[in-house]
């Protein structure tokens, strides 16, 4: 009996298989036809070979349950995933430039029917790998692969572009301007990535959150007087936490279960945030309107009796 977490392993090593194979021939190609757009393709190519089984990784490991040494299990394998595949590609794209520029400055001749036959099979094989992927329901991980997977056919279709203008018209400079124009595209492209990714790391409220959107919805709650230490984090890139203080009357006290249960229906029902640990408070308590945090000398003590070791 096929699971629905089969799905995702399965199209992700049948992509690994079809980006190798194009990757060992655009290799070949790029080598025989002189073609630096070629090999930019079989580079971008060869990351995704890399991406794709880190991609797998990363989905097998975040289906490991928690243990008493990471509570939150391996939801957080994706992002780190996520963060190296596009760091990589910003990588393999400044390098790309910098050759491009160079072959602009001293152009090479090109082998041009070699590069339109690999490249529209470039095209043709990342274009399968993409469409099998796409269905990635903003999993990071998945995402990244599939920007790998869509830049590559990108680059496949400019390659083809530039390998038909270098045969019809004998322009070499084609190969290295396209090169330049598909690398600077994946460059931004990745660089959102990093940019969430680093987020989810640094515990930054989620993008697509507003933090007084949340706490304004908290606070229309009824029975609830005021909310503060409001945090919001991402645990992966569908996991969404939230841990708050929130005051209350005296007498409200006794419907504690409730109110902790007519808040976190908001937080599900309207911003999609699944974990959330309430502590509920006098309002106009100790805690209220400042720090709630133990001040140092405090913890010192605490970590002290509790000991520690190195």
């Amino acid at each position: 009996m096929k699971t629905p977490a089969a799905a995702p392993d399965k199209r992700l090593i049948f992509s690994l298989f079809l980006n190798l194979l194009i990757t060992l021939l655009q290799v070949a190609g790029g080598i025989i036809a002189n073609s630096l757009g070629l090999l930019s393709d079989a580079a971008h190519n060869l990351s995704d070979v890399v991406a794709l089984g880190l991609s797998l990784w990363a989905v097998r490991l975040g289906r490991r349950g928690a243990t008493p040494r990471r509570t939150f299990a391996y939801k957080r394998a994706e992002i780190l995933v996520a963060l190296f595949n596009s760091a990589v590609l910003v990588a393999i794209s400044v390098y790309i430039i910098v050759e491009a520029i160079r072959r602009l400055l001293d152009p090479q001749p090109v082998e041009g029917l070699w590069v339109m036959a690999l490249a529209g099979a470039g095209l043709a094989i990342n274009g399968i790998a993409a469409f099998l992927l796409r269905s990635h329901h903003g999993d990071l991980n998945l995402r990244s692969a599939f920007l790998h997977l869509i830049g590559d056919a990108a680059t496949s279709f400019g390659v083809m572009v530039s390998g038909l203008i270098v045969y019809l018209w004998d322009w070499n400079y084609a190969d290295a301007i396209v090169s330049i124009l598909v690398s600077v595209w994946i460059s931004r492209e990745a660089f959102g990535i990093v940019r969430r990714t680093v987020n989810v790391l640094m515990e930054g409220t989620p993008e697509e959150l507003e933090f007084s959107e949340v706490e304004k919805a908290m606070l229309a709650v009824p029975e609830v007087k005021g909310v503060h230490d409001l945090h919001i984090w991402s645990i992966s890139s569908s996991d969404l936490a939230l841990s708050a203080h929130v005051e209350v009357e005296d007498a409200e006290l006794s419907r504690a279960g409730a109110l902790v249960a007519a808040v976190k229906e908001v937080l599900a029902r309207d911003f999609g945030i699944g974990h959330v640990t309430l502590e509920l408070e006098l309002a106009g308590g100790e805690c209220a309107g400042s720090s709630c945090e133990l001040p140092p000398e405090r913890l010192g003590e605490t970590h002290s009796r509790l000991g520690h070791r190195h």
